[in-house]
């Protein structure tokens, strides 16, 4: 059996060789162009067919300036939130006829700049962005300034850039949780928080803090540590539950940090939720995987992603965005508690 071969793509420049012709005239030819003869415009859309001739896309893109081509740029791909934002974004686009190009930075700025120059290289229509968590404003700033396309920045944004946003309710969130342990029973609810530099982490943990103060509850910096992974988290874990005074809730900001620190809870001995309660903020998937089942805030991937690409889309086909001293957008996207087995229910 001979081996495959993969055929070469038809260019324009074959079509012309063929039949002697200049390359211009085969591309007027087939945009039914006047100056072409009947003739010839049909003996050169007869030879198009007969060798499967597709117009190279992106390069239509590229000479009509009217792209729709979309790119995504994000901190990182990982098992967690991203993917559901990713098919937000996706499942939006798709309705409205363009195409995406995911770049992820893997949490470093240097490669966040050239992923933005990348997109200005392909005429992107426009740029959905989630920030790595060392982005310098004035940077990145001055690189999409030069690209003129719109932006919308979702999820981990920089606050005084003048892009339309897409944010989860991250202060609310973590007030509802903590609001929800005590309610329950708890006094003393202890915190593991992500990256400190970041402004997810930030408004997670003055939410935290503003809740603890509300309440009359004790707010001291035993009482909350920060992770940058599952394997730091672990160890937050460990040593809140060897404290003198250990916490009786533990309040776990994402999923890679519940999926440290609950292990660490189940070994130290205490019972979940009799003796030590834990709640999370998920994208929803892992609490049901875990054991015992994570009660959880649900914030919903798929909805920030769905709204970011749907606000991008109408920036773009609106040219809202060229307007001078527009005011920027900031859409919330609520969480939902989903009671599990790792909280003691709330009488009523």
């Amino acid at each position: 059996m001979l081996p495959l071969r993969l055929m070469k793509r038809t260019t324009i420049k074959d079509i012309a060789n063929q039949l002697g012709v200049n390359p211009s005239t085969v591309s007027r030819a087939l945009k039914d162009h006047p100056d072409i003869s009947p003739a010839l415009r049909r003996k050169i859309k007869e030879l198009a067919e007969r060798l499967h001739y597709r117009p190279n896309q992106m390069a239509v893109y590229l000479r009509q300036r009217s792209s729709r081509l979309i790119g995504l740029i994000t901190p990182e791909i990982t098992m967690f939130f991203y993917p559901s934002v990713i098919k937000g974004i996706q499942d939006n686009l798709h309705d409205h006829g363009y195409n995406l190009i995911m770049l992820p930075s893997n949490e470093s700025p240097e490669r966040e700049i050239e992923n933005i120059r990348i997109c200005a290289e392909n005429d992107v229509a426009g740029i959905l962005l989630a920030f790595s968590r060392n982005s310098r404003l004035s940077t990145q700033f001055s690189v999409l300034e030069e690209i003129g396309a719109p932006v919308v920045m979702f999820d981990k944004i920089l606050e005084d850039l003048p892009y339309d946003a897409v944010v989860l309710e991250d202060f609310q969130s973590a007030v509802e949780a903590v609001t929800y342990l005590a309610k329950s029973g708890c006094r003393r609810i202890a915190g593991i928080f992500g990256n400190p530099n970041m402004r997810i982490t930030q408004l997670r943990l003055e939410g935290f803090r503003h809740a603890l103060r509300h309440l009359g509850l004790a707010s001291s910096d035993d009482l909350f540590c920060f992770a940058d992974s599952a394997y730091e988290a672990e160890k937050c874990a460990r040593a809140l539950l060897t404290n003198p005074a250990p916490p009786d809730a533990i309040f776990a900001m994402t999923d890679e940090i519940i999926i440290g620190a609950l292990p660490a809870i189940a070994a130290s001995g205490r019972k979940i939720p009799e003796e030590c309660s834990v709640i999370c903020i998920s994208d929803g998937f892992l609490p049901y995987c875990l054991y015992p089942q994570v009660t959880f805030l649900h914030h919903d991937g798929y909805e920030v992603g769905r709204l970011a690409a749907q606000q991008l889309v109408r920036l773009i086909e609106s040219g809202d965005y060229k307007k001078e001293n527009r005011s920027v957008e900031r859409i919330m996207v609520k969480t939902q508690l989903i009671e599990l087995a790792t909280t003691r229910r709330v009488e009523l």
